[in-house]
């Protein structure tokens, strides 16, 4: 059951008093706003210090994707781990916060798993994602899910809706199938991508705006532009995520159309087609791995478009 922010934090309060506080939960919603400001909260109760010296305590950790592509990779999480062995150096406990968890690429999961499987003692993890459905599943099992409610959400049934007639109109059987329709496809799937965008921006900007609002004049200058550049990296990460889902929203018009096909009685007939369709799935999973690992974006759409172009292309002349 999803708890409010305070909810939460009176519940890990009260953990913590009872001496019953799990090393890791995995803290979920829809803005990283309540989760950063309930992180830490937490974090500032369990090391006995302000929010202004938080950053700067010797027993608190911070994890945040660094590289470009918006990953936690390796590197950061080995030095974590070195840092967590050691004892605490004021208090009786050490935090760690690594804020979207999801976006942490295999190996530095790998390098993670061993602290998660045997943490040290008084150590407590805060692992954070405004997208549960990409945490690995090997890091859920072994943390404490803690969801906090849900807030309104960018309208992205429109957006998805927006992305089926895009398909419906460059594949549909009669579509013109060259490289001048891959070259349109890519800039209406761009300009669907920058409406998403400046949503991401602006409720970002609204989060960071909330969380000033919230701690008033106890935050200082480095605080403050920390938590923007924070910001900031999460209206990308929300961006990155939004691409995402517009690209399985195009990789199921694919597959709507093969599972349709797969209940006619008369599949021989339709062999061809299956076979373009699967191959169509194929590209726009190549196309989203190629995205993910960090490619230009533009080229990466462009080529990925003209190879779906071309099996249809291919499929339409062997029709003929």
């Amino acid at each position: 059951m999803p708890f409010s922010k305070e909810q939460a934090l009176h519940f890990l309060k009260k953990a913590a008093t009872e001496e019953r506080l799990a090393h890791a939960y995995l803290i979920t919603g829809s803005t990283s706003a309540g989760i950063g400001l309930l992180t830490e909260e937490l974090a500032v109760l369990m090391l006995g210090c302000s929010l202004l010296h938080l950053e700067n305590h010797p027993d608190f950790y911070l994890i945040e994707p660094e590289s470009k592509a918006r990953k936690i990779v390796v590197e950061q999480m080995r030095v974590l781990e070195e840092a967590l062995a050691l004892s605490p150096q004021m208090g009786a406990y050490k935090v760690a916060i690594i804020h979207d968890v999801d976006r942490m690429v295999p190996a530095a999961a790998n390098a993670f798993l061993k602290t998660l499987e045997e943490p040290s003692d008084k150590t407590l993890l805060l692992l954070t994602t405004t997208f549960p459905e990409g945490v690995l599943k090997t890091i859920q099992s072994r943390c404490v899910l803690l969801p906090l409610h849900e807030k309104e959400k960018p309208p992205q049934e429109d957006y998805e809706k927006k992305c089926k007639q895009l398909a419906a109109t460059f594949f549909h059987p009669e579509a013109v199938t060259d490289a001048t329709a891959a070259f349109q496809l890519t800039r209406a799937f761009q300009a669907l991508l920058e409406e998403v965008r400046k949503i991401a921006t602006a409720s970002s900007d609204q989060e960071f705006r909330a969380e000033k609002q919230h701690y008033g004049k106890t935050t200082e200058a480095a605080w403050e532009s920390r938590r923007e550049e924070h910001f900031k990296a999460t209206a990308e990460a929300l961006a990155l995520g939004h691409r995402s889902s517009l690209l399985s929203t195009l990789a199921d018009y694919f597959g709507d159309r093969l599972r349709s096909l797969y209940q006619e009685k008369d599949q021989h007939d339709q062999e061809q087609e299956m076979v373009r369709l699967l191959r169509s799935l194929e590209i726009v999973e190549s196309l989203q791995r190629s995205l993910e690992s960090g490619v230009q974006e533009t080229l990466a759409l462009e080529a990925g478009f003209l190879e779906l172009m071309q099996i249809h292309k291919d499929t339409s002349s062997r029709n003929d």
